[in-house]
């Protein structure tokens, strides 16, 4: 099976060619070329571009993606972050016949937040979702991925738990306890839970 190349993924594998166009460097004879283009799509779908939202790439990323695509509609999308912070409902079914300026413009920002949400997950994540407006599909994606109030305050108490009970286990070394506390503070960091 051929595989689909872009003509225009090769231009970062020429950076250390000296103007000889006899080179025959090319990404698959660098790898380091492939790494960092991976490495680059990889950050532009995690962060987002002018053009893109941010991607949610892991469920267990749902916490900072909902920050970072939050921060993204308010510097390029703003009145589609009022609708998804406000909701709009303008009570009518009918949207064909909306005549007032505002209305229209609060109908667009709505159904720009719907189509930049959907653009930022697989289908498969909001398919099952029934939703009113913007603000409803945000909320219920947030019950998805973080859980009811009580499932939250349980993973929470959970948490505290676990990181007071923490020690060293029989047979493991320094580092790989260090490692465990490192995952277990960052949990902790992401479900809001502060030590002092």
């Amino acid at each position: 099976m051929d595989e689909f190349m872009n003509p225009f993924s090769d231009m970062f594998a020429f950076a250390g060619n000296t103007g000889n166009d006899t080179s025959n460097n090319t990404n698959e004879n660098n790898p380091s070329a492939k790494k960092t283009l991976s490495d680059a799509l990889s950050v532009e779908s995690a962060y987002g571009t002018y053009n893109k939202p941010p991607k949610l790439m892991a469920i267990e990323e749902y916490n900072r993606w909902a920050k970072r695509f939050e921060e993204w509609l308010k510097a390029f999308a703003y009145p589609s972050w009022k609708s998804l912070k406000n909701g709009f409902n303008n009570g009518r079914p009918d949207c064909e016949n909306l005549t007032e300026t505002e209305d229209i413009e609060n109908f667009v920002a709505k159904q720009k937040c719907i189509a930049l949400l959907h653009q930022s997950m697989r289908d498969d994540i909001i398919s099952l979702i029934e939703y009113k407006n913007a603000q409803d599909l945000w909320e219920k994606l947030r019950v998805k991925y973080v859980g009811s109030a009580e499932i939250v305050k349980n993973k929470k108490k959970l948490l505290r738990k676990e990181f007071d009970l923490l020690g060293c286990l029989k047979n493991e070394s320094v580092s790989k306890m260090i490692e465990r506390f490192g995952h277990l503070k960052l949990e902790l960091a992401r479900h809001g839970v502060v030590y002092s």
